[in-house]
Protein backbone atom coordinates (compact mmCIF):
# COMPACT_ATOMS: atom_id res chain seq x y z
CA UNK A 1 0.00 0.00 0.00
CA UNK A 2 1.18 3.12 -0.34
CA UNK A 3 0.05 6.87 1.19
CA UNK A 4 -1.03 9.96 -0.80
CA UNK A 5 0.13 13.35 -0.30
CA UNK A 6 -0.34 17.08 -1.55
CA UNK A 7 2.67 17.49 -4.38
CA UNK A 8 2.81 21.67 -4.28
CA UNK A 9 2.98 22.97 -8.06
CA UNK A 10 6.65 24.70 -9.16
CA UNK A 11 4.93 28.02 -7.87
CA UNK A 12 5.02 26.41 -4.27
CA UNK A 13 8.52 25.60 -4.10
CA UNK A 14 10.41 26.01 -1.55
CA UNK A 15 13.50 27.73 -1.92
CA UNK A 16 16.90 26.15 -1.23
CA UNK A 17 20.85 27.15 -0.77
CA UNK A 18 22.86 26.31 -3.87
CA UNK A 19 26.44 25.58 -4.09
CA UNK A 20 27.61 29.58 -3.70
CA UNK A 21 26.98 28.11 0.53
CA UNK A 22 30.54 27.19 2.26
CA UNK A 23 32.14 23.95 1.26
CA UNK A 24 31.58 22.21 4.11
CA UNK A 25 27.34 22.52 3.98
CA UNK A 26 25.50 19.87 2.89
CA UNK A 27 23.05 20.92 0.19
CA UNK A 28 19.96 19.05 -0.15
CA UNK A 29 16.84 19.36 -2.50
CA UNK A 30 13.89 16.68 -3.18
CA UNK A 31 11.26 16.03 -6.07
CA UNK A 32 8.37 14.47 -6.91
CA UNK A 33 7.97 12.21 -9.82
CA UNK A 34 5.11 10.38 -10.52
CA UNK A 35 4.86 6.73 -12.17
CA UNK A 36 4.38 6.08 -15.78
CA UNK A 37 2.74 3.62 -18.28
CA UNK A 38 3.34 3.38 -21.80
CA UNK A 39 0.48 1.03 -23.80
CA UNK A 40 2.53 1.52 -27.23
CA UNK A 41 5.54 2.80 -29.10
CA UNK A 42 7.74 2.76 -31.80
CA UNK A 43 11.26 3.40 -31.26
CA UNK A 44 13.36 6.67 -32.44
CA UNK A 45 16.73 5.80 -31.42
CA UNK A 46 19.09 5.75 -34.85
CA UNK A 47 19.94 9.73 -34.21
CA UNK A 48 23.94 10.95 -32.87
CA UNK A 49 22.44 13.26 -30.52
CA UNK A 50 20.30 11.62 -27.55
CA UNK A 51 17.85 14.32 -26.74
CA UNK A 52 16.72 13.31 -30.09
CA UNK A 53 15.97 9.58 -29.90
CA UNK A 54 13.10 8.68 -28.21
CA UNK A 55 9.51 7.13 -28.88
CA UNK A 56 6.43 8.00 -30.16
CA UNK A 57 3.58 5.99 -28.59
CA UNK A 58 0.84 6.37 -25.61
CA UNK A 59 0.90 6.42 -22.29
CA UNK A 60 -0.30 7.90 -19.05
CA UNK A 61 1.63 9.32 -15.28
CA UNK A 62 -0.11 7.92 -12.17
CA UNK A 63 -0.32 9.63 -8.72
CA UNK A 64 1.90 7.21 -7.12
CA UNK A 65 5.49 7.79 -7.86
CA UNK A 66 9.21 8.47 -6.57
CA UNK A 67 10.64 11.02 -4.11
CA UNK A 68 14.19 11.81 -4.49
CA UNK A 69 16.12 13.41 -1.89
CA UNK A 70 19.54 14.69 -3.24
CA UNK A 71 22.17 15.39 -0.73
CA UNK A 72 25.94 17.27 -1.73
CA UNK A 73 28.76 18.04 -0.15
CA UNK A 74 32.34 19.69 -1.97
CA UNK A 75 35.18 17.37 -1.73
CA UNK A 76 38.41 16.65 -4.17
CA UNK A 77 36.52 14.14 -6.52
CA UNK A 78 32.88 13.12 -7.25
CA UNK A 79 31.78 10.42 -5.08
CA UNK A 80 27.98 8.62 -5.73
CA UNK A 81 25.88 6.81 -3.26
CA UNK A 82 22.50 5.77 -4.54
CA UNK A 83 20.14 4.04 -2.61
CA UNK A 84 16.31 2.76 -3.60
CA UNK A 85 13.63 2.54 -0.41
CA UNK A 86 16.27 2.42 2.33
CA UNK A 87 18.37 -0.25 -0.03
CA UNK A 88 22.23 0.33 -1.33
CA UNK A 89 21.91 -0.54 -5.12
CA UNK A 90 24.28 0.36 -7.90
CA UNK A 91 21.86 3.25 -10.32
CA UNK A 92 23.47 3.60 -13.30
CA UNK A 93 20.71 5.51 -14.65
CA UNK A 94 21.12 7.74 -11.59
CA UNK A 95 24.61 7.61 -11.71
CA UNK A 96 24.77 9.26 -15.04
CA UNK A 97 22.86 11.77 -14.58
CA UNK A 98 24.94 13.20 -11.65
CA UNK A 99 27.54 13.24 -14.13
CA UNK A 100 26.57 14.70 -16.49
CA UNK A 101 25.48 17.15 -14.35
CA UNK A 102 28.27 17.75 -12.51
CA UNK A 103 30.58 17.64 -15.74
CA UNK A 104 28.89 20.43 -17.09
CA UNK A 105 28.75 22.87 -13.80
CA UNK A 106 33.18 21.82 -13.23
CA UNK A 107 32.08 20.40 -9.82
CA UNK A 108 33.45 17.39 -8.05
CA UNK A 109 30.60 16.38 -5.21
CA UNK A 110 30.35 14.16 -2.56
CA UNK A 111 26.62 12.97 -3.82
CA UNK A 112 24.09 10.59 -1.95
CA UNK A 113 21.01 10.25 -3.64
CA UNK A 114 17.52 8.48 -2.02
CA UNK A 115 14.93 7.17 -4.06
CA UNK A 116 11.87 6.59 -1.88
CA UNK A 117 9.23 5.27 -4.00
CA UNK A 118 5.82 3.47 -4.39
CA UNK A 119 6.78 1.93 -8.08
CA UNK A 120 8.06 -1.50 -8.57
CA UNK A 121 11.50 -1.69 -10.54
CA UNK A 122 11.36 -3.56 -13.72
CA UNK A 123 7.12 -3.69 -14.25
CA UNK A 124 6.85 -0.81 -16.53
CA UNK A 125 5.75 1.52 -14.38
CA UNK A 126 8.43 3.68 -15.32
CA UNK A 127 10.88 3.46 -12.19
CA UNK A 128 13.81 4.28 -13.88
CA UNK A 129 12.54 7.59 -15.23
CA UNK A 130 11.02 8.53 -11.84
CA UNK A 131 14.39 8.56 -10.58
CA UNK A 132 16.51 9.92 -13.32
CA UNK A 133 13.76 12.59 -13.42
CA UNK A 134 13.82 13.24 -9.92
CA UNK A 135 17.20 13.79 -9.52
CA UNK A 136 18.05 15.78 -12.28
CA UNK A 137 15.27 18.09 -11.10
CA UNK A 138 16.58 17.92 -7.22
CA UNK A 139 20.66 18.24 -8.28
CA UNK A 140 20.01 20.59 -11.27
CA UNK A 141 18.42 23.36 -8.90
CA UNK A 142 21.04 22.27 -6.06
CA UNK A 143 23.84 23.02 -8.53
CA UNK A 144 21.96 26.07 -10.39
CA UNK A 145 19.07 27.77 -8.49
CA UNK A 146 17.84 29.21 -12.25
CA UNK A 147 18.21 25.95 -14.02
CA UNK A 148 14.71 25.48 -15.92
CA UNK A 149 12.92 22.27 -15.43
CA UNK A 150 12.76 21.41 -19.15
CA UNK A 151 16.71 21.55 -19.25
CA UNK A 152 16.93 19.55 -15.87
CA UNK A 153 14.79 17.26 -17.68
CA UNK A 154 17.27 16.72 -20.55
CA UNK A 155 19.73 14.98 -18.24
CA UNK A 156 17.53 12.15 -17.08
CA UNK A 157 15.88 11.73 -20.79
CA UNK A 158 19.86 11.28 -21.77
CA UNK A 159 20.75 9.07 -19.31
CA UNK A 160 17.49 7.08 -20.17
CA UNK A 161 18.79 6.90 -23.76
CA UNK A 162 22.52 5.95 -23.05
CA UNK A 163 21.75 3.49 -20.58
CA UNK A 164 18.74 1.74 -22.75
CA UNK A 165 16.34 2.02 -20.01
CA UNK A 166 13.47 3.89 -21.81
CA UNK A 167 12.53 5.74 -24.44
CA UNK A 168 9.69 7.97 -23.83
CA UNK A 169 9.17 8.38 -20.23
CA UNK A 170 10.90 11.04 -18.90
CA UNK A 171 9.07 13.13 -21.36
CA UNK A 172 5.65 11.84 -20.40
CA UNK A 173 6.51 12.36 -16.54
CA UNK A 174 7.47 15.55 -17.03
CA UNK A 175 4.04 16.59 -18.80
CA UNK A 176 1.46 14.08 -17.00
CA UNK A 177 -1.45 13.44 -17.87
CA UNK A 178 -2.71 11.02 -20.03
CA UNK A 179 -0.77 11.70 -23.58
CA UNK A 180 0.14 10.41 -27.12
CA UNK A 181 4.12 11.40 -27.91
CA UNK A 182 3.31 12.69 -31.29
CA UNK A 183 7.34 13.70 -31.77
CA UNK A 184 10.38 11.62 -30.35
CA UNK A 185 12.61 13.02 -28.37
CA UNK A 186 13.84 14.31 -24.97
CA UNK A 187 12.09 17.71 -23.31
CA UNK A 188 12.51 20.65 -25.59
CA UNK A 189 12.61 18.14 -28.96
CA UNK A 190 9.60 15.78 -28.03
CA UNK A 191 6.23 16.70 -28.35
CA UNK A 192 3.32 15.27 -26.58
CA UNK A 193 -0.80 15.71 -27.23
CA UNK A 194 -3.12 15.34 -23.86
CA UNK A 195 -5.79 12.72 -24.03
CA UNK A 196 -8.87 13.75 -22.06
CA UNK A 197 -10.34 11.43 -19.66
CA UNK A 198 -13.23 11.85 -17.25
CA UNK A 199 -12.26 12.63 -13.58
CA UNK A 200 -13.39 9.58 -12.40
CA UNK A 201 -10.93 7.38 -14.21
CA UNK A 202 -9.20 5.37 -11.98
CA UNK A 203 -6.32 3.08 -13.04
CA UNK A 204 -5.25 -0.51 -11.51
CA UNK A 205 -1.88 -1.35 -12.19
CA UNK A 206 -0.71 -4.92 -11.66
CA UNK A 207 3.24 -6.51 -12.53
CA UNK A 208 6.48 -8.01 -11.33
CA UNK A 209 9.78 -7.59 -13.22
CA UNK A 210 10.25 -10.07 -16.60
CA UNK A 211 10.90 -7.98 -19.10
CA UNK A 212 14.40 -5.97 -19.93
CA UNK A 213 13.90 -3.26 -21.46
CA UNK A 214 17.53 -2.98 -22.96
CA UNK A 215 17.33 -6.43 -24.58
CA UNK A 216 13.63 -5.94 -26.24
CA UNK A 217 15.32 -2.45 -27.55
CA UNK A 218 18.47 -4.23 -28.93
CA UNK A 219 16.52 -7.38 -30.64
CA UNK A 220 16.15 -6.44 -34.27
CA UNK A 221 13.63 -8.99 -34.53
CA UNK A 222 11.38 -7.20 -31.76
CA UNK A 223 12.18 -4.00 -32.66
CA UNK A 224 10.87 -3.97 -36.59
CA UNK A 225 7.78 -5.97 -34.88
CA UNK A 226 7.15 -2.48 -32.74
CA UNK A 227 7.94 0.32 -35.26
CA UNK A 228 5.89 -1.45 -38.41
CA UNK A 229 2.72 -2.56 -35.70
CA UNK A 230 3.40 0.68 -33.73
CA UNK A 231 3.47 3.33 -37.01
CA UNK A 232 -0.12 2.56 -37.76
CA UNK A 233 -1.55 2.18 -34.46
CA UNK A 234 -0.45 5.32 -33.00
CA UNK A 235 -1.66 7.15 -36.16
CA UNK A 236 -4.77 5.77 -35.21
CA UNK A 237 -4.44 7.64 -31.62
CA UNK A 238 -3.60 10.68 -32.67
CA UNK A 239 -6.09 11.12 -35.29
CA UNK A 240 -9.00 10.00 -32.27
CA UNK A 241 -7.06 11.19 -29.16
CA UNK A 242 -9.23 9.26 -26.90
CA UNK A 243 -9.33 6.58 -23.75
CA UNK A 244 -11.08 4.14 -25.95
CA UNK A 245 -8.68 4.80 -29.30
CA UNK A 246 -5.90 3.96 -26.51
CA UNK A 247 -6.74 1.13 -24.74
CA UNK A 248 -8.18 -0.36 -28.35
CA UNK A 249 -4.45 0.21 -29.99
CA UNK A 250 -2.90 -0.82 -26.76
CA UNK A 251 -3.68 -4.56 -26.88
CA UNK A 252 -3.91 -4.45 -30.73
CA UNK A 253 -0.54 -3.63 -30.46
CA UNK A 254 0.64 -6.21 -27.19
CA UNK A 255 -1.38 -8.87 -29.70
CA UNK A 256 0.66 -8.53 -32.46
CA UNK A 257 4.62 -8.13 -30.84
CA UNK A 258 4.00 -11.30 -28.90
CA UNK A 259 5.36 -10.29 -25.83
CA UNK A 260 2.76 -10.68 -23.38
CA UNK A 261 3.52 -14.03 -20.71
CA UNK A 262 1.06 -16.34 -19.85
CA UNK A 263 -0.34 -14.29 -16.64
CA UNK A 264 -0.91 -11.19 -18.69
CA UNK A 265 -2.76 -13.44 -21.06
CA UNK A 266 -5.12 -14.87 -18.56
CA UNK A 267 -5.55 -12.06 -16.83
CA UNK A 268 -6.74 -9.94 -19.00
CA UNK A 269 -8.99 -12.70 -20.55
CA UNK A 270 -10.52 -12.79 -16.78
CA UNK A 271 -10.79 -8.88 -16.72
CA UNK A 272 -12.21 -8.85 -20.15
CA UNK A 273 -15.24 -11.60 -18.80
CA UNK A 274 -15.71 -9.40 -16.14
CA UNK A 275 -16.33 -6.39 -18.14
CA UNK A 276 -13.25 -4.47 -17.76
CA UNK A 277 -12.91 -3.96 -21.40
CA UNK A 278 -10.76 -1.14 -20.47
CA UNK A 279 -7.25 -2.80 -19.68
CA UNK A 280 -3.92 -3.77 -21.56
CA UNK A 281 -0.51 -4.82 -21.60
CA UNK A 282 1.99 -2.28 -19.89
CA UNK A 283 5.01 -1.89 -21.52
CA UNK A 284 7.21 -3.36 -20.75
CA UNK A 285 6.78 -5.70 -17.81
CA UNK A 286 4.55 -8.82 -17.09
CA UNK A 287 2.12 -6.53 -15.90
CA UNK A 288 -1.24 -5.11 -17.18
CA UNK A 289 -3.20 -2.19 -16.30
CA UNK A 290 -7.23 -1.55 -16.10
CA UNK A 291 -9.42 1.47 -16.52
CA UNK A 292 -12.38 1.86 -14.45
CA UNK A 293 -14.93 4.07 -12.32
CA UNK A 294 -13.72 4.32 -8.30
CA UNK A 295 -16.62 1.95 -7.61
CA UNK A 296 -15.14 -0.64 -10.04
CA UNK A 297 -12.06 -0.99 -8.20
CA UNK A 298 -12.45 -3.56 -5.84
CA UNK A 299 -13.67 -6.30 -8.47
CA UNK A 300 -10.57 -5.44 -10.65
CA UNK A 301 -8.40 -5.41 -7.88
CA UNK A 302 -9.25 -8.56 -7.00
CA UNK A 303 -9.55 -10.54 -10.21
CA UNK A 304 -5.37 -9.11 -10.29
CA UNK A 305 -4.68 -10.38 -6.99
CA UNK A 306 -5.09 -13.89 -8.50
CA UNK A 307 -2.16 -13.52 -10.66
CA UNK A 308 0.05 -10.95 -8.65
CA UNK A 309 0.67 -10.58 -4.71
CA UNK A 310 -1.59 -7.10 -3.27
CA UNK A 311 1.75 -5.83 -2.85
CA UNK A 312 2.31 -5.87 -6.69
CA UNK A 313 -1.39 -4.52 -7.10
CA UNK A 314 -1.96 -0.45 -6.95
CA UNK A 315 -4.95 1.08 -7.17
CA UNK A 316 -4.38 4.38 -8.27
CA UNK A 317 -5.44 7.92 -10.12
CA UNK A 318 -4.14 9.82 -13.49
CA UNK A 319 -0.84 12.60 -12.39
CA UNK A 320 -2.10 15.48 -13.82
CA UNK A 321 1.16 17.39 -12.97
CA UNK A 322 4.53 16.00 -14.03
CA UNK A 323 7.75 16.05 -12.59
CA UNK A 324 8.29 18.68 -9.59
CA UNK A 325 10.57 19.92 -6.63
CA UNK A 326 8.97 19.92 -3.27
Amino acid sequence: MYKECLIPTFEEIMTTDTLTSQQETVLTAKAFVPGHVTGIFRIFDEYEDPLRCGSTGAGFSVTIGTVTSVSVMEQSSLEITTDYNNERIDAQVTKTVIRRLTDEYERTLKVHVAHDSSLLSGAGFGASGAGALGTALALGHILDNDISPEKAAGYAHIAEITNRTGLGDVLSQTVGGVEVRIKPGGPGVGEVKTIPHEDSLRAILAGAPGLKTSEVLSDPTSRNLINTTGDHLISRIIENPTIESFVQSSCEFSDTIGLKTKRVVSALKDLESAGFTKSSMVMLGDSVFCFCDENDTPNAQEILSKYWNTSQVFVTEISESGGRLL
